[in-house]
């Protein structure tokens, strides 16, 4: 007999908004295993020198810098974008095989959105906003790593956000995070079905009409 499908739990909001506390804190409070993957999972998974300003980041994923050095924008090459569609295929090729999995991302891209709703059709995954206020995410940013450049918030904050439809949101500013797992928790105790993914997939059919 194949496995039960797993529980997904899909986080997405910029660096420094507290996805990884959240996912620790749920991995902490849930009675079954939860296997944490995500975009900071591939990326240390890359060789370097296809990130930031490594010799070959044209093929993955490379920062373009203002003259002040401040980080305008991520261009994703070939490579990059073929890791980020990877990353919610493993994760429905994981949960297919019975396991729950919560991953923590950054839409920035806006194919991103549609192409995880895709790639889980057929799963039960919830969709979570994690946000904050942009100047919380990069104090937040400068304590964890102080030798980021700056800029990281404020040239992906908005495209991040830019999807409509969550299955919940949590503020990080808002509460604390021992309060945010609560909420996820109770979310996913209630037994909702999860909706976000299926309203996206319908709005993207209806736009492709």
């Amino acid at each position: 007999m194949p496995p039960s499908v797993g529980l997904v739990v899909y986080l997405n909001g910029t660096a420094g908004s507290g996805k990884s506390t959240v996912a620790r804190g749920l991995q902490a409070r849930w009675p079954e295993p939860i296997l944490h993957v995500g975009l900071d999972f591939i990326t240390a998974a890359m060789p370097h020198r296809f990130l930031g300003h490594g010799t070959d980041a044209d093929l993955g994923a490379r920062w373009v810098m203002s003259d002040d050095g401040r980080l305008v924008r991520i261009e994703a090459g070939p490579f990059g974008e073929r890791l980020l569609r990877g990353i919610p295929r493993l994760t429905a090729a994981l949960a297919r095989a019975g396991n729950h999995v919560l991953v923590d991302d950054v839409l920035l891209y806006p194919w991103r959105v549609a192409d995880v709703a895709a790639a889980l059709d057929g799963v039960s995954a919830h969709l979570v906003e994690v946000r904050c206020r942009p100047e919380t995410a990069s104090r937040r940013l400068r304590e964890r790593e102080p030798d980021r450049p700056s800029g990281h918030t404020e040239a992906y904050y908005a495209a991040t956000y830019a999807n409509e439809h969550y299955d919940l949101r949590l503020d990080t500013d808002a509460a604390t995070p021992d309060a945010c797992v609560d909420a996820l928790v109770a979310h996913l105790r209630s037994g909702v079905a999860p909706t976000a993914l299926a309203a996206i997939r319908a709005a993207t059919s209806r736009h492709h009409d």
